[in-house]
């Protein structure tokens, strides 16, 4: 009988204590791969962080970057980015209503330098509960891992900025002569 009282006395604590540590916001993935293949991503990588709200009342959520502190819980593989504003998320903040759920979006733009191809990053993107009493603000970080192209592949129909003002000139030449040659044969026709 004594062990029976035991065991009912557990399954009753963890009832009590699963229910109380009931988490306020869930945040999910916990962590993100965000992987280049053949070019850098310039602008949204289609990752998105989703925020839900467990509380009764609306909740203000704002992120911010950060490298993972201490040093030592950052993935042995990984590395400091070399500048966190090459990462992005929209919306920069949001009032989450209760029990309702959010979308953030991870944009990036790592500028096209060989020396930041084959480089495996590691950043946190951490969110900030505001709590309209500012006694307890509790933050959720997500880890964002970025693995940049090891090499880049080159599209052979892009033209750079160089090449565009090059051929420009030579393009609009070449248009000008067939409205003229469009032009007198249209002429031609009519006087016959």
């Amino acid at each position: 009988m004594k062990s029976f009282s035991i065991l009912i006395s557990i399954i009753m604590l963890t009832l009590i204590f699963t229910y109380t540590s009931k988490g306020d916001l869930i945040i999910k993935p916990p962590e993100i791969s965000i992987k280049m293949d053949n070019e850098f991503i310039h602008g949204n990588t289609s990752k998105k962080i989703i925020i839900t709200n467990n509380n009764n009342y609306s909740t203000n959520i704002s992120w911010y970057l950060e490298n993972p502190n201490p040093i030592s819980w950052m993935r042995h593989n990984k590395t400091f980015i070399i500048n966190l504003s090459w990462i992005y998320l929209n919306p920069k903040w949001c009032v989450i209503s209760p029990f309702d759920s959010k979308s953030f979006y991870i944009y990036l733009d790592v500028p096209e330098k060989e020396e930041y191809l084959k480089q495996y990053w590691e950043t946190w993107i951490t969110f900030k509960e505001e709590h309209q009493d500012g006694i307890f603000n509790q933050e959720y970080s997500v880890r964002t891992y970025i693995e940049t192209p090891i090499n880049i592949v080159k599209n052979h129909f892009t033209i750079t900025k160089k090449e565009y003002i090059t051929i420009l000139p030579i393009l609009i030449v070449v248009i000008v002569i067939i409205i003229i040659i469009l032009a007198l044969s249209g002429l031609k026709l009519r006087r016959k």
